[in-house]
């Protein structure tokens, strides 16, 4: 069984809704550019405001360049391929957690590219 994903979500959804994503499911969601870097693309399969999972694809010899969220937990699944990150080499299997202000990459991506699944998750900050 399977449901089809929601549009974008703007506002926060935390109560959220059934998902159910056969893996055919999930093959068949269109990879998308990902901010105009050449090589990388991604699919989102569940978002509510800017808490965000999904698939990202690197391509051998394409680099998603050094960067830094400074107010998200970040973390990596790597399913396929093989790429560098954060100075060390990672392979499909590899779960890597990123948190806030540590800046980082994927680079020296392997023959057969690389793909992972993350999670981006936005600090709470308590309300007083």
């Amino acid at each position: 069984m399977s449901a089809s994903l929601p549009p974008p979500a703007r506002g926060r959804d935390d109560l959220g809704h059934l998902i159910l994503l056969a893996a055919a499911d999930v093959e068949a969601m269109p990879w998308e550019p990902l901010r105009g870097l050449a090589g990388v693309h991604h699919k989102v399969v569940w978002q509510s405001g800017d808490a965000v999972l999904g698939f990202i694809r690197v391509d051998s010899g394409a680099v998603k360049p050094e960067h830094t969220h400074h107010g998200a937990h970040h973390h990596i699944l790597i399913t396929r391929g093989s790429a560098t990150m954060l100075g060390r080499p990672f392979t499909a299997g590899a779960y890597l957690y990123i948190p806030p202000g540590t800046p980082h990459e994927v680079a020296d991506v392997g023959p057969e590219g690389c793909t992972f699944f993350y999670t981006y998750r936005p600090v709470e900050i308590p309300v007083r």
